[in-house]
């Protein structure tokens, strides 16, 4: 047995049992047989073992440097460390395909431990062993991760240098398909919905793996958003990359869902709207799929071209128009009687999701624009940070007003005690943004304070209520704590007012400052007065590494330096950041004197409250996980309300 053997009998199996799957279920579905539907539900975890044995067998080949597989020569040296080795199989296109089929098989079997009624769970899984025949179909034809090579090379290149800079890309991929992959689920509960015309039942489930998917693809863009300030050199961390902003659709899309679900589980409207954004927001991770591996974009992102874009251009459009041809006789059936006021938590949810589908458009016109230029007339254009920053401030003030007063709205009618919430509220608004104008910040900055101020005095209002009416109930004000759903959201809540006010600050208040200096000169930045006492060259076996040695007055020693890869021209720049509560400080190793290290070329860069943006995106993801804990099911069913 080889690598090569055991990998490829694994993607074929996976690939066979899916099909088998996908038959036994549409027959369970036609038939209205159980026995089928049992026969494929037993396929279910045969396919997550053979897929599993297929992403060992890459690792097994990696690990043992054996570089009769094109992908192991390709993205794999012998001088690659361990935790290199162990990341690599989602470096390049064929492993990542892989890690995508086997998180995909993972999916499946645990939503074929929680289905419904026979005829949609016939129909989730006949959806679900579709996904993934899909991408093992893929695999077994264009694009293997198991393809031999005739004269195989004594060593390899190693990955993309890029992807080996740091230990953040070990987690921001997994996180990244564990968000996308995670989609998939409740596309197959609304396609299953939609199909059997079960139209108000789906959607507690449905809302339920929306926020797994949502929760990991949040954790995976901040985790993102880390690598790129660490890593790139820029000292960024968000900017408007078109692959970037593919990912950011189904973000939008599935927070917009997030947020109507409640409206049908609780007045049984927007069933429509639900369906619909499930749909889209699943088509939008193909569609970022299609972007990142087709090589129509030019991104650090991307993958390089190959013959797989145009596979899964078919791919988006087959499962696309499937939802879009159900929602069309959804539209025919569905009304929504309910009247919407727009004093009530159903008004603010739906004038939510209009904010959130109209960045959703704004965002994939900005990132379509210059591809669509390009064929029709042949120009290349480009849409940069500017537009989309005009564009979505706007829209973001929007959502933040709304998530303060959102959730202190009742259900239905507005009563008395709305319009007292609401007027702290702006007094709350009014007072933080003032006091940011008298602390000299600019106006949007002190808006984005008064906002964080108004988030945070809406979230104080609604524990303060939550326990009042604990208290006159007679019950203990500490069960807050146990309504998860309630609490985890809040958290959420925070955590986006947080990250506002915090990208506010460093998109403004960002100072850059370059400087040559020679052995021994000194250079007051900012707060901080650092020392040049020359370079140092390390031999680090896969990359060659030139560290300047700056001692300062307030961090001890930094170091920032420049990697040489072998398969680079150019060297990777590996910034020295240093973070405070208040501002980071971001040293980047530029050039240096490269016959006697008597001189060095040096960039500092002061950004305040960066900090405070991996904050909020970590209480985004812990609120996310308490909501998620299985407890809280347990506590739904003692009849604690949602939020």
């Amino acid at each position: 047995m080889t690598p090569a053997l055991l990998g490829n009998l694994g993607v074929t199996l996976t690939l066979a049992f899916s099909l088998l799957g996908l038959v036994l279920a549409l027959l369970a579905y036609l038939q209205g047989d159980a026995r089928f539907l049992k026969g494929a539900r037993r396929l279910v975890l045969l396919a997550f073992l053979a897929a599993l044995a297929a992403f060992l067998a890459l690792e097994w080949a990696l690990l043992t440097h054996d570089f009769s597989l094109e992908y192991v020569a390709r993205n794999h040296s012998l001088n690659d460390p361990l935790w290199v080795t162990l990341v690599t199989p989602w470096a390049a296109l064929e492993g990542s395909l892989l890690l995508w089929g086997l998180l995909q098989t993972l999916y499946t079997w645990m939503a074929s431990r929680r289905l419904p009624d026979p005829w949609r769970a016939s129909l989730i899984l006949s959806v679900l062993f579709s996904i993934q025949a899909f991408f093992f179909a893929v695999m077994a034809t264009v694009a293997s991760p198991f393809q031999t090579l005739p004269n195989p090379p004594a060593d390899g290149v190693g990955p993309n240098p890029l992807l080996q800079n740091h230990w953040m890309m070990a987690v921001h991929p997994v996180l990244m398909y564990l968000g996308f992959v995670g989609f998939s689920v409740p596309f197959a509960h609304a396609v299953a919905a939609m199909a059997t015309r079960r139209y108000q039942t789906w959607v507690e489930e449905t809302q339920w793996w929306t926020l797994i998917a949502w929760g990991f693809l949040t954790a995976g863009k901040v985790a993102g958003m880390w690598w790129s300030y660490e890593v790139l050199g820029w000292g960024g961390y968000w900017a408007w990359d078109p692959v970037e902003n593919a990912s950011f659709l189904p973000w939008l899309l599935a927070t917009a869902f997030l947020h109507t679900a409640y409206v049908q589980r609780t007045r049984g409207a927007l069933k429509l709207w639900n369906f619909a954004l499930v749909t889209l927001a699943f088509s939008a991770t193909l569609f970022a799929t299609f972007l990142t591996r087709s090589g129509v974009i030019m991104s650090v992102h991307a993958f390089a071209e190959g013959p797989v874009g145009l596979v899964f251009l078919f791919g988006f459009l087959a499962f696309f128009l499937l939802g879009m041809f159900l929602l069309y006789r959804v539209g025919q059936e569905v009304q929504d009687p309910v009247v919407f006021r727009l004093f009530s938590r159903e008004g603010a949810l739906l004038l939510g999701a209009f904010f959130f589908l109209g960045w959703t458009l704004v965002v994939l016109l900005g990132t379509l624009y210059p591809l669509l230029v390009e064929a029709v007339s042949g120009a290349k254009v480009s849409v940069g940070a500017p537009f989309f920053n005009q564009v979505s401030i706007p829209i973001a003030i929007g959502i933040l007003l709304l998530m303060g007063i959102g959730p202190l709205l009742p259900w239905r009618r507005t009563r008395p005690e709305v319009f007292r919430n609401l007027a702290i509220l702006l007094g709350v608004l009014a007072v933080g943004t003032l006091m940011g104008f008298l602390r000299g910040y600019t106006p949007g900055t002190s808006l984005a304070v008064g906002l964080f101020a108004y988030n945070l005095a809406a979230i104080l209002l609604l524990v303060g209520e939550e326990i009042r009416g604990r208290l006159r109930g007679g019950l203990s004000p500490w069960g807050f704590w146990g309504n998860r759903r309630r609490v985890g959201s809040l958290m959420a809540h925070l955590g986006v007012a947080l990250m506002a006010v915090s990208i506010a600050f460093s998109q403004t208040y960002r100072v850059e400052q370059e400087r040559t200096l020679y052995r021994g000169q000194a250079w007051e930045v900012g707060t901080v007065t650092l020392r040049f006492e020359g370079v140092r060259a390390l031999d680090e076996g896969r990359r060659f590494a030139v560290e300047a040695l700056l001692p300062t007055d307030r961090f001890g020693e930094v170091r920032p330096r420049l990697h040489f890869y072998p398969q680079m021209n150019a060297p990777l720049p590996s910034p020295h950041v240093v973070y405070t509560l208040k501002d980071d400080y971001y040293f980047v190793l530029m050039d240096f004197d490269r016959e006697r290290g008597e001189w060095a070329s040096l960039r500092v860069i002061l950004t305040p409250l960066v900090l405070w943006i991996w904050v909020g995106g970590g209480l985004m993801a812990l609120g996310t996980l308490y909501i998620l804990w299985p407890a809280s099911r347990r506590q739904e069913a003692k009849g604690v309300s949602p939020a």
